[in-house]
């Protein structure tokens, strides 16, 4: 086979519909996985709102009841 022949054979080839679409199809496969692969969710926004409250101090009212239910164990 000569080197014209070998070209001439390469285009036929190259030029058939079969070929041109599985081409396509492939580079579309490849494209999407990709966009799959490296697809990322953006974090959400945090919601501008009022500030979160502030833990309230322990009464001091429940403090004087345990030390009486203390005293009263004791006795």
């Amino acid at each position: 086979m000569k080197i014209k022949d070998f070209f001439n054979l390469v285009l036929c080839i190259l030029k058939d519909w079969r070929v041109i679409v599985t081409v396509v199809v492939m580079l579309f496969v490849m494209w999407a996985a990709n966009a799959i692969l490296k697809y990322k969710k953006k974090p959400r926004k945090a919601k501008k709102g009022k500030a979160p409250k502030e833990a309230a101090p322990p009464k001091p009212a429940e403090e004087k009841k345990e030390e009486g239910s203390e005293e009263a164990k004791e006795s």
